[in-house]
């Protein structure tokens, strides 16, 4: 649940939690009756009070909806993270340590001018979680795009299965960009 819907869920509570107050002090005759009907009948014919409600029936909406989407969701977000069975027992690994990797290695193969990758993970009844990598290049024009695709998907596989212990992997390169002219390297200052 993001901030903004955590700021609504707190005024929500915080105002219905004031409204059972009063009915409580209204049934424990601490407020007396006659004052509480000239109160509802002054606010009865107010167009505010008409507003502030439509206002939390819509935040009454929208909360109901986050609350029931996130349990129909069969995808993880990124912060989550992917159980890979070691020899040891099970082990937690980032999506995003998963993610920086597969773009760091993308962009030492030679032709990659940048590299932007996403990973997710699928949950599949039949075969557990499976990680899915889609990788996007922008790439120069010193090598084709073949060879850059394959080595890019050679070298991201092959850490994939054999460093990361991960199986179910389904890898998409696509190259979205093509640079024109020789890539200039910078010189790094220690």
């Amino acid at each position: 649940m993001g901030i903004l819907n955590r700021s609504l869920l707190f005024v929500y509570t915080l105002f219905f939690g004031v409204l059972c107050a009063g009915i409580v002090a209204l049934c424990l005759h601490i407020v007396p009756e006659r004052v509480v009907l000239n109160e509802y009948d002054y606010l009865a014919n107010q167009w505010q009070t008409g507003a502030v409600a439509g206002v939390f029936l819509l935040v009454s909406i929208h909360l109901l909806l986050c609350s029931l989407s996130g349990s129909r969701s069969k995808e993880i977000n990124a912060k989550e993270l992917l159980v890979v069975q070691g020899t040891t027992g099970q082990v937690n690994v980032s999506l995003a340590a998963i993610r920086d990797m597969a773009e760091r290695l993308s962009a030492s193969v030679h032709g990659v001018r940048m590299a932007k990758a996403k990973a997710l993970v699928e949950r599949r009844k039949d075969e557990g979680d499976f990680l899915k990598l889609d990788i996007r290049l922008e790439i120069g024009q010193e090598r084709g795009i073949a060879a850059i695709s394959d080595d890019v998907r050679t070298q991201v596989g092959r850490y994939v299965t054999q460093a990361a212990g991960i199986d179910n992997v389904e890898l998409a390169v696509s190259v979205q960009g093509i640079a024109s002219g020789v890539a200039v390297k910078k010189r790094r200052i220690r």
